[in-house]
């Protein structure tokens, strides 16, 4: 729920000039962001770190695909069961250890470094995949590859967050993980194109395109503007005003958006620095559980982890193949061309969802998800054990085929461009890149574990397997709803409040509103 305004968050606005949600009303009419030419060139360059989680994507359907694939399964030996879940294991291996990565390069290098570095891994390790001659050099690309995507995406998350426009900020960063879907459809139709081709190349093509946003990336994120508040951090305020200036006020310094933006940056990145300066790294892991409101962040990237990759979406990322054969769709055609047309419906939801956050909050949707993931996941049991019992019962197959297809949708609610606002927007500054990286370590680990379970589970134990996550995502609402707060409102330095109490406005906003030296004379109040 949302916190009710008190008499100091009333008299904090007032002082700011600004709006019920927090921000200032500035000269840029953002609902018309396309007429202004730097807020424009700023929302196309931001397609650049949008980019980072288009891996992640690809690489979940094109293991679906190419599971359907003759010709992979040929080459590698017929994979099920434990040797299957090390193919698809691989990758968020990689990317645990990816994740020791994002702080050291992003906060001392800055933001275009760190996500160019992974960009170059994933582009290493996608040369290494397609051009494999045995299981343990595709093997070992998936491990590469996992820790240059972690690395894009630790990275990514957060730039977008911190460059976009306030007015769009929650817009922006929840169209962050749409891009995973985008990623999603390349490899399920490019793999549903090759599986006709007679010969490795069948899955080599695919196994190699999984470079192509990398290198997009590498070759376009210089022209993308750098992180502000890491500027600050840096000492180069002047640098940072100027980006606000440009990007946000049309190049305007006294604009109040821009003004009310760098006194927040700058007021809470100088009580930031006088609680955590100075720190080790093991000093800003510990700070994660120092204080009640840490504690409560690092519960929720916790929990938010393992409701991400525990709540049967593995199912659906990485062994649909197994699950269509177990209801009797076996062609190589019929298993691709269901894996290229999910991701389709995937993306289209994803893409309409990662507008509602700014609309109906973040909590609410998140608890809506995972009801409807619980109810997909009772049909898709329920199905698949009447088709167990009678292989002749066809409607029983096609309910899996339905609520699979329905299964994206129910998940993407909550848990794609929800989640990726959600994450960065409640960690503070200096606790960002930090915070993600121990998030994504969290969610990987849960990833490794879910994707080598569950081909052993469904060798084994078939359809029952699913019975568990039934179970599990009741505990998983229970969590949500005890512990997840509503962040939808405030700007990014004001949603340290709702964790860290009042103290936390005395030393950020109102001091950087009324006492943050500034270049500019104009205020907002003014």
């Amino acid at each position: 729920m949302e916190k009710t305004p008190s008499h100091a968050d009333t008299a904090h606005r007032e002082v700011a000039g600004s709006s019920p949600d927090g921000i200032p009303q500035g000269s840029v009419d953002t609902t018309r962001w396309w007429r202004y030419a730097n807020l424009r060139a700023l929302n196309l360059w931001m397609f650049v770190p949008l980019l980072s989680i288009f891996s992640q994507g690809f690489d979940g359907s094109m293991m679906n695909g190419l599971q359907s694939v003759s010709h992979w399964q040929s080459y590698f030996g017929q994979p099920k069961g434990a040797t299957l879940g090390i193919f698809n294991a691989a990758y968020p291996l990689g990317g645990i250890a990816g994740v020791f990565l994002i702080s050291p390069i992003a906060d001392r290098l800055g933001r275009r470094i760190g996500l160019a570095t992974g960009a170059a891994l994933c582009c290493l390790g996608a040369a290494l995949q397609g051009g494999a001659l045995n299981i343990a050099m595709f093997v070992v690309a998936r491990v590469i590859i996992g820790a240059g995507s972690v690395v894009v995406a630790g990275v990514g998350s957060p730039w977008v967050t911190e460059i976009a426009h306030p007015a769009q900020r929650s817009t922006m960063t929840a169209l962050f993980l749409t891009f995973y879907s985008i990623g999603s459809i390349v490899a399920g139709w490019c793999t549903f194109g090759t599986f006709r081709i007679d010969g490795t190349a069948s899955w080599r093509i695919p196994s190699s395109l999984q470079a192509l946003p990398s290198i997009i990336q590498v070759l376009l994120v210089w022209w993308v503007p750098e992180s502000p508040r890491w500027l600050v951090d840096q000492g180069r305020n002047q640098e940072a005003l100027d980006m606000l200036a440009k990007y946000h006020g049309e190049g305007d310094a006294s604009d109040p958006v821009v003004v009310f933006e760098y006194n927040e940056i700058t007021a809470a990145l100088e009580a930031e620095k006088k609680e955590m300066g100075g720190q080790t790294v093991v000093q800003d892991l510990v700070a994660f559980f120092k204080t009640p409101g840490n504690r409560k962040r690092s519960f929720i990237m916790v929990w938010a982890a393992i409701c991400s990759q525990m709540s049967g979406n593995a199912f659906v990322s990485y062994y649909l193949s197994p699950i269509l054969t177990s209801v009797g769709l076996t062609s190589d055609l019929q298993q691709t061309l269901i894996n290229a047309t999910n991701q389709m419906l995937s993306w289209f939801s994803a893409l309409y969802f990662a507008t509602l956050p700014a609309k109906i909050g973040r909590r609410i949707m998140f608890l809506c998800s995972l009801v409807a993931m619980w109810i997909v996941v009772i049909c898709i049991t329920a199905g698949s054990a009447v088709f167990a019992n009678d292989s002749n019962n066809k409607a029983a197959a096609y309910t899996v085929v339905v609520f699979l297809y329905l299964f994206s949708p129910a998940y993407n609610f909550g848990f794609n461009g929800n989640l990726g606002l959600y994450i960065p927007e409640i960690l503070p500054y200096r606790l960002r890149t930090r915070g993600l990286a121990f998030f994504y370590f969290v969610q990987f680990s849960f990833m490794t574990l879910s994707t080598f379970a569950i081909p052993v589970g469904l060798e084994n134990i078939q359809w029952r397997l699913y019975i568990v996550f039934i179970a599990w995502i009741v505990v998983e609402f229970v969590g949500v709803w005890f512990t997840f707060p509503e962040t939808k409102g405030p700007s990014l330095e004001d949603i340290a409040h709702i964790f860290d109490g009042p103290p936390a406005r005395d030393t950020a906003a109102e001091k950087g509103l009324k006492d943050a030296p500034s270049p500019i004379e104009k205020t907002p109040a003014e």
